[in-house]
C-alpha cells in the first residue's frame, strides 16, 4: 500500500500514483445517497487526491472523514501517515507500522479494495443476471460478492422487476470464502434464506445493532459434509465504524448503519434470498442457455408437479458448482416451502439430486429457536 515507509511527500505520492493508476469512476444513485455512501464518497476523493498528486486536498479530505467519522480508524491512519510525510517525521510513521503490521495491513488493505471496486467499470447488474435466472414473488434480494466485498439490494419495483437499490461495502471471514467446516473463519458460497431478525439489544456489542441469521448449512452443504453454524449478516461493535475486508469468523459484516437501513428501512422479510458468490469461482460449469434451463424445468415441474404455478417457482445458478441449479416454490396448500437441487446426469437429463419440503411456519419457529440457542453462544461466528 501506498502510505508506507516513504522518505517526503513527493516520494509518497508518487507511491500512490503508481499504484492506483486510474481516476476515480465512483458514481452514485441520488437514491443511495445516504451517510454510509457519502462517507464512502469522500474516501474515494481522499484517494483520488493523493493520486492525483494533490496533498494538501488529500490531508484536508481525510482530516475532515476523521473528524466526522471518529471510530473510522482507516481516516485517522491516513492522516497520520499524511501529516507524518508533511512533517519529515517518516521514521515515527515507519515505527508505528513496523510494530502494529497486523491492524495497519488490514486497514489498508481495506482502502485498496474500496479503491480497487471504485475505479473498476462495473456493471452492477451482471452478477443478478448470472446467478437469478428467474425471481417469483420475493420482495427482496440480496447479493453479496465476497470478490468486490460488496453486497447488493435489490427491490421489486412497480413495474414487477427486481431493481438494485443500493450496494454497501462489506466484511467478511479471515480466511476468505468456500467454508467447508466448524471454525476454518471461512465465508460460505451459496444461495440460503433469512431466517430471523435479531436486535442488538439481545446481542453482545461484537455484532453492533442487529443480525440476520442465515440458514447455513443448507441441504446441499449437508450433503457435501459442510460444517457450521451461526453465519449472520450483522453490524460491528460500537467503538468501530467498520472493519477490514477479512476480519470476521465466517460471517458477512457490515456497518451499522447500513445494518439499521437492512433491519429497518427495508424491512427485509424472513425468507430472503442470499446469493453469496464469489467472481474468480463464479464461472465454472456455466455453460447452460438461461431459456433452455427454464423450459427445462417448467416442462419437468409440469410433468411431475402439475399443481405448481410457474409465477411462483424461483431458480438460482448456483455458485461455485458445476451446472448446478437451485430451485424453489411453495406446495399446492401454500403452508411448505419447496426446496431442489438440479444437475444433468452424464447422459444430459436432468436430475433432482434432493429435494426437500419444510412447513412454512414450523420452520421459522424452529429456526428461531435454533438461532436464539446460537445467539447465547459467545463463539456463534463459526
Amino acid at each position: 500500500m501506498p502510505i508506507d515507509c516513504m522518505k517526503n511527500s513527493k516520494q509518497l505520492l508518487k507511491a500512490v500514483s503508481v499504484l492506483f493508476t486510474s481516476s476515480l469512476t465512483l458514481t452514485v444513485n441520488n437514491a443511495n445517497a445516504d451517510s454510509v455512501i457519502e462517507t464512502e464518497q469522500k474516501l474515494l476523493s481522499g484517494l483520488s487526491a493523493i493520486n492525483e498528486l494533490k496533498f494538501e486536498q488529500a490531508v484536508d479530505t481525510f482530516s475532515e472523514l476523521g473528524k466526522d467519522y471518529p471510530k473510522y480508524r482507516l481516516a485517522h491512519l491516513i492522516t497520520a501517515d499524511l501529516l507524518a510525510t508533511r512533517s519529515g517525521q517518516q521514521e515515527l510513521m515507519n515505527l508505528v507500522h513496523k510494530r502494529n503490521p497486523k491492524s495497519v495491513g488490514k486497514l489498508l488493505d481495506e482502502a485498496e479494495v474500496r479503491w480497487q471496486f471504485s475505479r473498476e467499470e462495473l456493471n452492477n447488474s451482471q452478477h443478478f443476471d448470472d446467478f437469478v435466472i428467474k425471481s417469483a414473488q420475493q420482495r427482496h434480494i440480496l447479493l453479496v460478492s465476497l470478490q468486490e466485498s460488496r453486497l447488493y439490494l435489490y427491490e421489486r419495483g412497480s413495474n414487477g422487476d427486481m431493481q438494485q437499490v443500493a450496494d454497501y461495502y462489506v466484511t467478511m471471514g479471515r480466511k476468505g470464502s468456500g467454508k467447508r467446516k466448524e471454525g476454518d473463519l471461512r465465508t460460505p458460497i451459496g444461495v440460503y434464506h433469512m431466517i430471523d431478525l435479531l436486535p442488538g439489544e439481545d446481542l453482545p456489542d461484537l455484532y453492533g445493532v442487529g443480525a440476520l441469521p442465515l440458514n447455513y448449512p443448507n441441504e446441499w452443504d449437508k450433503k457435501n459434509g459442510k460444517t457450521g453454524s451461526g453465519i449472520w449478516l450483522h453490524g460491528v461493535p460500537s467503538d468501530t465504524y467498520i472493519r477490514p475486508p477479512k476480519s470476521s469468523r465466517g460471517c458477512v459484516v457490515l456497518n451499522n448503519n447500513v445494518m439499521e437501513k437492512l433491519l429497518g428501512q427495508y424491512d427485509i422479510p424472513f425468507s430472503t434470498p442470499v446469493l453469496i458468490i464469489d467472481e474468480q469461482k463464479s464461472a465454472l460449469g456455466f455453460t447452460e442457455s438461461k431459456q433452455g434451463v427454464l423450459s427445462d424445468i417448467k416442462a419437468w415441474l409440469n410433468d411431475n408437479h402439475s399443481e405448481v404455478s410457474w409465477d411462483k417457482v424461483s431458480v438460482y445458478r448456483y455458485p461455485n458448482e458445476n451446472s448446478l441449479y437451485y430451485v424453489t416454490f411453495p406446495n399446492a396448500l401454500g403452508d411448505s416451502l419447496v426446496h431442489q437441487f438440479w444437475q444433468r446426469n452424464d447422459s444430459g437429463k436432468w436430475q433432482v439430486l434432493i429435494e426437500s419440503q419444510d412447513l412454512v411456519g414450523e420452520k421459522l419457529k424452529q429456526q428461531k429457536s435454533q438461532a436464539s440457542k446460537v445467539r447465547d453462544s459467545q463463539n456463534n461466528l463459526s
